[in-house]
This record gives C-alpha cells, sequence and structure tokens, in this order.
C-alpha cells in the first residue's frame, strides 16, 4: 500500500504528468506502427530466407552507427539553450547539418566496400549506398525536428514516427511481395524520411533556406552561420554525438560481432530474432529516451534527479507487464505468426533470451540521457564503452557454442550492468549537480 501511495504521489507532479504525456504521444505511436509492422514482418519471414535477413542487418546496422552519431550533434546543445541563444545558433546549426550529413553520406559509400569484403558478400555494395542517401535528404528536416523537441512537441514527433513506420511497412510488404528481394527492404528506408520531414515542417514556424533562417510569424530573422557559433555546438554536440556512438556500439555490436564469428546465415536468423522480440520495447525505450532527455532540460520545481527516479519508475511499469507477456506467449505465437522454419532454425530461445535482456534496458538509457543533460559525457562514454567490452567478450566467448549461448551472455550481461549503471550515476550526478544524497527509496524526497 506504501509504494501504491508513492506512485500516486509521483503521478501528481507536474513534470511527471509531462514526461508520461510525452511518452503516450511517442509510445503510442511506436505501438501503433509495431501493430502495422507485424502484418510486414510476417511477409518477410515467410518469403525471405535468412542470409537476406544478414544482409539487411549489415546494412542498417552499419547505417545505424553512422547516423546515431550525427543525430543529436546540433539538436542536444540547441534544446539546453535559452530562447535567445537558441535564435542566434540556428543558422549555424542548420549549415553544421548539412556537413556533418554529407560526411556520413561519403564515410558511408566509401565503407560499404570494404565492409562487403569483410563479410565476403559483394552484392550488399549498391544497397548500402542508396541507404547513405537517406544522409542527403536528413538535413531537410533536422532544424525543424529540434524546435519541436525544444517545445516539448511530442505530438508531432510521434506522429512523424508513426506515419514513417507505417509508410515503411506498407511499401516494404509491396515491394518484397513483387519480388525485389533486399531493394524492397531498402528502398522504402529512404523513401520515409521524406514523410518525416514533411510533418516537422508542417508543424513549425521556421522557414529556413542556404543563407538565412526566418519566423513565418516574423518573429525574428538571422543571416549566415558563424564560426564562434558552430563551435558552442560542436562543443557540447560532438560528446553528446560520440555518447551517442558508444550507446549505438552497445546496441549493435552484436550483430557486427555474430555475423564475423557465425556468418551471414546465423546473423539473419539472430537478427530476426531480436527485431521479433524486441521491437516493441526497443521502440519504447527510444521513445523514452527522446522525451526524457527534453524532460530534464525543462525547467520546472523537480532537479534533475527527482525527474531521473520518478522516469525510471514509470517506464519499468510500462515495459516489464509488456516483456513478460510477450516472453511467456512467445512458444505460441512465434510459429504461428512467423512459420515453424523460424523453430527449426532455433530461434525460439534466442527470442525468449533477448526479448528478456530488454527488462533492463530502459534503465542503461535513462542513466546515459542523464549523464548527458548534467554535462558528464566523459563518464556516459566509460559506461558505455565499459559495457560494449563486456558484450564483446561475452559474445566472443558465447558464439564458440552457438547463437543460444550468444543470447543468455547478452542477457546476464544486461541483467547485471544495467541496473548497476542507474544507480551509480546517481552520486556523480548530485557531486555535479550540487544537490543532497539520495534517500533509498524511489519516493522518498532528494
Amino acid at each position: 500500500m506504501k509504494t501504491l501511495a508513492q506512485i500516486g504521489a509521483i503521478w501528481h507532479i507536474q513534470g511527471t504528468k509531462r514526461l508520461a504525456t510525452n511518452m503516450l504521444w511517442l509510445g503510442s505511436a511506436q505501438v501503433l506502427g509495431r501493430v502495422v509492422r507485424l502484418g510486414s514482418s510476417i511477409i518477410l519471414a515467410r518469403l525471405l530466407t535468412p542470409d537476406i535477413f544478414g544482409q539487411v542487418a549489415i546494412i542498417l546496422t552499419s547505417f545505424e552507427i553512422i547516423s546515431i552519431f550525427i543525430r543529436r550533434i546540433t539538436s542536444a546543445p540547441l534544446i539546453k539553450m535559452q530562447d535567445s541563444d537558441f535564435i542566434s545558433h540556428l543558422a549555424s546549426a542548420n549549415g553544421l547539418n548539412w556537413f556533418v550529413c554529407l560526411s556520413s553520406f561519403v564515410a558511408l559509400s566509401l565503407l560499404s566496400g570494404p565492409i562487403a569484403i569483410y563479410y565476403q558478400d559483394m552484392s550488399i555494395v549498391k544497397p548500402m549506398i542508396l541507404m547513405a542517401t537517406s544522409f542527403l535528404l536528413l538535413p531537410f528536416g533536422m532544424i525543424y525536428a529540434t524546435a519541436n523537441l525544444r517545445n516539448n512537441r511530442m505530438r508531432v514527433v510521434g506522429r512523424a514516427s508513426l506515419w514513417q513506420i507505417i509508410a515503411d511497412s506498407v511499401l516494404t510488404a509491396i515491394l518484397v511481395l513483387c519480388g525485389f528481394g533486399i531493394w524492397g527492404i531498402v528502398i522504402p528506408k529512404v523513401l520515409v524520411v521524406l514523410i518525416w520531414i514533411g510533418i516537422h515542417r508542417y508543424h513549425n514556424h521556421l522557414t529556413i533556406s542556404s543563407t538565412s533562417i526566418f519566423d513565418r510569424q516574423g518573429k525574428y530573422f538571422i543571416k549566415h552561420s558563424c564560426a564562434q557559433k558552430c563551435r558552442n555546438l560542436l562543443h557540447f554536440g560532438l560528446m553528446v554525438g560520440i555518447g551517442d556512438f558508444s550507446l549505438a556500439l552497445r546496441q549493435n555490436i552484436d550483430y557486427l560481432l555474430v555475423g564475423y564469428f557465425l556468418g551471414v546465415e546465423a546473423l539473419g536468423v539472430y537478427f530476426f530474432a531480436v527485431n521479433a522480440s524486441l521491437g516493441v520495447s526497443l521502440g519504447l525505450v527510444q521513445s523514452f529516451g527522446t522525451a526524457f532527455y527534453s524532460h530534464l532540460c525543462h525547467p520546472d520545481s523537480e532537479n534533475a534527479l527527482q525527474k531521473y527516479r520518478h522516469a525510471l519508475l514509470s517506464i519499468m511499469l510500462v515495459t516489464l507487464p509488456i516483456i513478460s507477456l510477450q516472453s511467456i506467449l512467445a512458444p505460441w505465437y512465434l510459429p504461428i505468426v512467423y512459420g515453424e522454419h523460424w523453430l527449426d532454425a532455433g530461434a525460439l530461445p534466442i527470442f525468449i533470451l533477448l526479448c528478456l535482456s530488454g527488462l533492463t534496458r530502459p534503465l542503461g538509457e535513462a542513466a546515459s540521457q542523464l549523464l548527458i543533460s548534467s554535462g558528464l559525457n566523459q563518464l556516459n562514454l566509460l559506461c558505455n564503452f565499459g559495457f560494449v567490452a563486456l558484450l564483446t567478450l561475452a559474445i566472443s566467448l558465447g558464439s564458440l557454442w552457438g547463437l543460444t549461448t550468444v543470447a543468455m551472455n547478452i542477457f546476464v550481461c544486461y541483467l547485471i550492468y544495467m541496473p548497476l549503471f542507474a544507480y551509480f550515476v546517481m552520486k556523480p550526478t548530485a557531486k555535479k549537480l550540487g544537490l543532497i544524497t539520495l534517500s533509498p527509496s524511489l519516493g522518498g524526497s532528494l
């Protein structure tokens, strides 16, 4: 009863309500999108072979590792700024976005050859270069998306995510049914970026050209970018980008190692199991991270550590029942929905173990966002790269006995490391922000 009373007290805090509302918009978009994507996943699972799933895993993992580095390189510092600084840095942020996106396009295109040689599969070069063209579209929407995040317009952010997922799923299903193979997965992922751009631009007053930025309502006009402002953005944005890169490496190192040690076909089975088991929970975790960073940067009566502890309780109350139910029902719905051949490939135990590893993943996401928002980027890097090293060792050893052992090792690593990470970041954060030591209970005062 006491615990329920504490949860009720936390719920009535205004900042917690706002975070819950933001998570509702973003999380519901992920869940609804996942329902639509389920139909597409069924088609893909029944028509495509593990080899093609392995090729897709290589392409998407390479894209994700590069894109995560640039995704918040300007948005993270802009969200934290005061209104006047935010306005004065917009033109510089726009120019910087174009520079990093063009660089990312060139980097992924050039890396496609060595990656193909590494995996001994030259057929992935052209699809990977096509995937890289997404970087050429992103700058058209990045400033608009940042403005919406900064203003806590999570309904717009969620809508953009939802329609992206729906369009991607429908187009993928159609193209795969028409026999496009791997191209049927890559082409939609490039095209749906246009939907993301369109929705964020439509729900924003900014108008951006190559030389200026102005508000359609006439509030301000900024011409040209400034080298000093670019340095201001990069000083904070690069550390956030490196931190996000370490997070992406943490989330994708398993693909790289499984493909290297066990081959592309085994990677395909593993990639299917990850997406089928962690699709919903990872979507919720990503939505939580997006909303939580904006929540931490928004000034109100709660300090950062109070927000952090209340957010941990909120996200665990959401993810725990979903993941538990999914794991329990897996032996029943996996063969019915995706086909018996995935059971023959040994996907079921991998599916369950990876699903259970999602129980503690929100803790790591929350801890990383807390450290970033508090300016403890180096500690965030140290913790994430430490976990990457642990995962690398666990997966490398597990690959000697097969995919099931790999999945078991990943589950154990997340189960032990993430709660410790979430707990021990509180003390350095309190010291950095000049807050008093935390009391033991989640609902207690600081």
